[in-house]
């Protein structure tokens, strides 16, 4: 059983718009759980996902939509010396720094490419994303350029679409 944690967005609960397709198509092989990180409060959802993290067993893949997948990679990198990951799969993630999009609480640390550099990372984003354009996508490229990252045609932010190239990458994990 390959454990799992997934991080909502903003606004939205532990069982928001990705989250019932990737646990239907992801299969009984792996062992899901979400936490109810509350409203958007970058202390709070990192108090709240630190403590998620560390109670992680090792080989454990993170998987976050939106604000949830930008404060995972935060959280990581805080945290690398202590977690043994399979990998990080984002949905739709911002990249704070971003025109617009400042919040120094959410924002990836400056060291982040290091710290991730042993975890493999794969980016996903919709080309039809117009809560957080897909220019997020390459700017987190950049930021962690040894991450894969994926535009998936015609998926919005809620990924209601086909979501079997994300369930095929956290296969490969």
């Amino acid at each position: 059983m390959i454990p799992v944690l997934y991080a909502h967005g903003a606004g939205a609960g532990p069982e928001d718009a990705p989250l019932p397709a990737l646990r239907r198509l992801l299969g009984p092989g792996y062992a899901i759980t979400a936490p109810d990180l509350g409203p958007p409060d970058p202390a709070e959802w990192t108090a709240r996902l630190h403590k998620a993290l560390r109670a992680l067993p090792d080989r454990a893949v993170l998987i976050g939509h939106s604000l949830g997948g930008s404060h995972l990679l935060r959280c990581a990198a805080e945290l690398s010396l202590e977690l043994q990951l399979r990998g990080i799969v984002t949905l739709a993630a911002p990249f704070w720094g971003a025109e617009d999009w400042q919040n120094d609480g959410f924002a990836l640390p400056v060291y982040a490419e290091q710290a991730l550099a042993t975890f493999p990372v794969r980016l996903f984003h919709g080309s039809e994303d117009t809560d957080v354009p897909p220019a997020h996508m390459q700017e987190l490229s950049h930021a962690l350029p040894r991450a894969r990252h994926y535009l998936l045609p015609g998926q919005d932010h809620g990924f209601a679409g086909d979501l079997s190239p994300v369930t095929m990458a956290i296969a490969e994990l």
